[in-house]
């Protein structure tokens, strides 16, 4: 029970932070983002790399309904996908815009399907549909 309430609040807190980078248009310094990033890879199982090769189906997948925290390693894989493809250059448009699309299915797919309001996700969400 502790455990489980120790990963809640730590995916809560990197939810909040990559969120707060979104909605604010900030860039993430590279010391905290190789934080995240080895938080995320031991909180989902995956490095951000491989998870950004994954489809958003893949990625919902990878979450057995069994497991208790699902929808927010979930919401951690959309918010980690659009913080990668908001940090990508236009170099690599396909892969920056394919990387942002599986971000936002994920997101809307927990949206829809989680048991509890955020109102961080629905500001981020309406804020990606205004954006091209």
């Amino acid at each position: 029970m502790i455990k489980e309430d120790y990963l809640v609040r730590m995916i809560r807190e990197i939810i909040t932070l990559i969120a707060s980078s979104l909605l604010e248009r900030r860039r993430v310094r590279p010391s905290q983002w190789i934080e995240y990033d080895t938080l995320t890879s031991q909180l989902l199982g995956v490095s951000t790399p491989q998870l950004a090769a994954l489809d958003a189906d893949d990625i919902i997948d990878r979450f057995p309904d069994t497991d208790t925290d699902r929808m927010g390693k979930m919401e951690l894989a959309a918010m980690t996908l659009l913080k990668v493809s908001d940090e990508m250059t236009d170099e690599h448009l396909i892969d920056k815009h394919r990387i942002r699309q599986n971000g936002i299915r994920l997101l809307r797919h927990v949206d829809d399907n989680d048991h509890t309001f955020s109102l961080q996700r629905v500001a981020l969400l309406r804020m990606l549909a205004d954006k091209p």
